[in-house]
């Protein structure tokens, strides 16, 4: 027969609220920083690079060439 545990429910469901309600909490953050930016007057951010694209630099080889 299966059991279930109260306690360890309890438990669970009181992590899972305060991991969610510590999401919104930063996504209320995020929200207020644009729209301060849009209060700014401010349409749109100019980035200098991507970043979504880490830059890839390109190795040297560092074995001497045999003559």
């Amino acid at each position: 027969m299966p059991v279930v545990d109260i306690d360890e429910n309890i438990n669970k469901i009181r992590m899972n609220i305060d991991k969610l309600t510590q999401e919104v909490f930063k996504l209320q953050g995020m929200l207020q920083t644009f729209e301060g930016f849009k209060q700014g007057g401010l349409k749109t951010i100019d980035l200098p690079n991507d970043p979504t694209h880490e830059p890839v630099e390109e190795l040297k080889s560092i074995q001497e060439k045999p003559q």
